[in-house]
């Protein structure tokens, strides 16, 4: 009974938000973990939290510290208290550095990154995962799920997708399923997105922001960002930089832009989603 009137209040919930793009309905919190070895051989296992607006018709999946910045900005919060939160942004040790609009512009997915020191703007497929049903369920965030398996950028990905939650979204590329993908894992347990709260939105969903993001596809754009994250100091071209900042803040720790663009130095080696 429980699970028949959420989806009841699911589907009034979109039939009864605006037609506007930008209006969020629902938003789904995932836990991004990505385990490895360091140079040492020592395992690690870095966890960030991203969050998928789900609106009447698209989504927007991002880094959680962004979405609370943009978040405080749109209540009208003062410039001191959006600027803690930028700085809470910049300082986030596991970033997910994609903005993922799915659907947007329609039958698409336009994708935000960056390759320091510059912004990045390409379009996916819409549906870019062939699914193939897999004979097991679970129950994630309390919503009994289906499984599905399918490849996308040179990983098998094996889902867990809610039918009771009628939209065909997910965590970052991983869409066309008959319901919300809860949880993902790439066939090496390397990635792994798992959804912890599902709940009403509380903020609007801004839409992309071309000015300042050069043009790219998506082939050229992942070749380039996995050879630059192998090396960012290294690989950033001294041509590029017209000037380079350090600030430290009151404890110590610094965060480096050149030309504006942050150049975030990890803690661990950067392990690609996407490998082609």
């Amino acid at each position: 009974m429980k699970h028949l009137l959420a989806i009841a209040a699911i589907i009034v919930g979109f039939n009864s938000i605006s037609a506007k793009n930008n209006t969020a309905a629902y938003e789904c919190i995932y836990e991004y973990t990505v385990k490895g070895e360091d140079k040492k051989d020592n395992p690690f296992s870095d966890v960030a939290y991203c969050i998928l607006q789900i609106g009447n018709g698209d989504a927007k999946f991002y880094d959680y510290t962004t979405f609370q910045t943009d978040s405080v900005r749109q209540a009208g919060a003062d410039e001191k208290v959006i600027g803690q939160y930028e700085l809470r942004q910049q300082r986030a040790v596991n970033f997910f550095d994609q903005t993922v609009y799915q659907n947007a512009p329609k039958g698409k997915m336009t994708v935000e990154s960056v390759i320091t020191p510059n912004y990045f703007t390409y379009e996916d497929n819409r549906y870019p995962v062939e699914w193939t049903m897999v004979e097991a369920t679970d129950t994630v965030c309390g919503y009994p799920c289906l499984t599905a398996r399918g490849e996308y950028g040179g990983r098998t990905w094996t889902v867990k997708y809610a039918p009771e939650i009628p939209v065909q979204y997910g965590p970052w590329k991983l869409t066309g399923l008959p319901g919300l993908i809860l949880d993902a894992q790439d066939e090496e347990g390397i990635h792994h997105f798992s959804a912890i709260t599902f709940r009403n939105a509380t903020s609007q969903i801004i839409p992309p922001q071309n000015k300042g993001k050069i043009s790219t596809n998506r082939d050229k754009f992942i070749q380039n960002k996995n050879h630059f994250e192998k090396n960012p100091v290294g690989n950033l071209p001294p041509e590029s930089i017209s000037e380079m900042e350090i600030r430290k803040g009151e404890d110590g720790q610094g965060t480096i832009l050149v030309n504006g663009v942050q150049l975030r130095m990890r803690e661990h080696p950067y392990i690609p989603l996407e490998l082609k």
